[in-house]
């Protein structure tokens, strides 16, 4: 029995330890404790979302509330990659992109093109009124017989097309063709002879027709973007048909000229306005292979080689898109060296005489840009 009552003490003793254990290091929680360790928690919880909101763009995430809340949202910030990070952008265009010319060498996507570029890029259709003063003399005729001469005003046109394009890397590429033909009646006053060595003056008419086709090739050279110069060479064939009308017991007499030509072209676009861009022009070319056949003459005639010497002043005015009207005047001076001698087979030779003309050319129509 004792030993019961002892065992039961000491339980009793060891369950009292524990308690007292138990309330040293696990306080019962009560209101004010409940209330004070609430109150902490808040002000961590304060603390953590000032400390994170650190160096924030007030414009990117608003206002932060920092206020008091029994449930927290974390606070968003917008990542960034640092600088070295980010990779660099392109400003190329897209391949099927349309790109224009912009001083400096590089090119836009925006549709609007120079002017001096856009005048060299049209098909053109003109009328024409060409002036011409023709002259010949052989070396024996007397002052008293006057010059063979041929002058007046034809009426005719012109076809003019260019391009000018970018080729592998070469910008700028100049193309154009050009064709005028010319057709109406002129004045001639020459002289007759009758084959004894007289020689009397002679007053009629002449029916010209001429033709002129060129090709150019060159290449633009941009000054700035309102300033062109473009340098070309340039080759094609002419052709002069002249019919001069019987007179005072003289009959009618037909004579058929035709060559090439080669030479060299500097072409001068200046813009004054977006819409309006004058034009200048200076060429040599070199007259070969000219020859000359004449009805009532036996063989053809060749001609020696003489230069050809143009200048011209154009416009160019925009009035729609794709629509200008254009103009000018061009001056053209150019000669025929003597042929050699031909036998006629009747005792006589027969040559043809040096001759030179000078020569004006107007022309107004409309173009169409591309």
């Amino acid at each position: 029995m004792r030993k019961i009552l002892l065992c039961l003490g000491l339980s009793l003793a060891a369950l009292s330890s524990a308690r007292q254990a138990h309330a040293q290091f696990a306080p019962e929680h009560s209101t004010p404790y409940l209330d004070a360790r609430r109150d902490a928690e808040l002000r961590h919880q304060t603390l953590a979302r000032m400390l994170m909101t650190m160096n924030m763009d007030p414009g990117e995430g608003g206002v932060v509330d920092t206020s008091p809340l029994t449930q927290y949202r974390m606070p968003t910030h917008r990542f960034e990659p640092e600088e070295s990070q980010q990779r660099p952008r392109r400003n190329r265009s897209l391949p099927d992109e349309p790109s224009s010319y912009r001083p400096g060498g590089s090119y836009q996507a925006a549709s609007h093109i120079p002017a001096v570029v856009q005048v060299n890029r049209e098909i053109g259709l003109s009328v024409t009124g060409a002036w011409s003063n023709y002259k010949e003399k052989p070396p024996w005729q007397g002052a008293s017989t006057g010059y063979d001469r041929e002058t007046g005003w034809v009426p005719g046109f012109q076809l003019d097309v260019a391009d000018m394009f970018d080729m592998y890397e070469i910008d700028h590429v100049f193309l154009a063709a050009h064709f005028a033909l010319g057709d109406g009646n002129v004045s001639y006053k020459g002289s007759a002879s009758n084959g004894l060595g007289d020689v009397w003056p002679l007053n009629s008419t002449s029916h010209r027709m001429t033709t002129d086709s060129r090709i150019e090739l060159g290449k633009g050279l941009m000054v700035n973007d309102h300033f062109m110069i473009t340098p070309t060479i340039v080759g094609g064939y002419w052709s002069w048909n002249r019919d001069i009308q019987s007179a005072g017991g003289v009959p009618k007499s037909s004579e058929a000229y035709g060559g090439f030509l080669a030479g060299i072209q500097v072409r001068l676009d200046y813009a004054i306005t977006d819409a309006f861009v004058l034009r200048g022009r200076l060429a040599w070319t070199e007259l070969l292979g000219s020859r000359m056949d004449a009805a009532n003459a036996t063989g053809t005639f060749h001609l020696r080689p003489r230069p050809e010497w143009t200048a011209g002043l154009d416009f160019d005015y925009r009035i729609a898109r794709s629509l200008h009207v254009i103009g000018g005047v061009q001056y053209t001076y150019y000669s025929f060296g003597r042929s050699q001698l031909i036998d006629q087979h009747n005792g006589f030779y027969a040559f043809e005489p040096s001759s030179w003309t000078n020569g004006v050319t107007l022309h107004s129509g409309v173009a169409y840009g591309f």
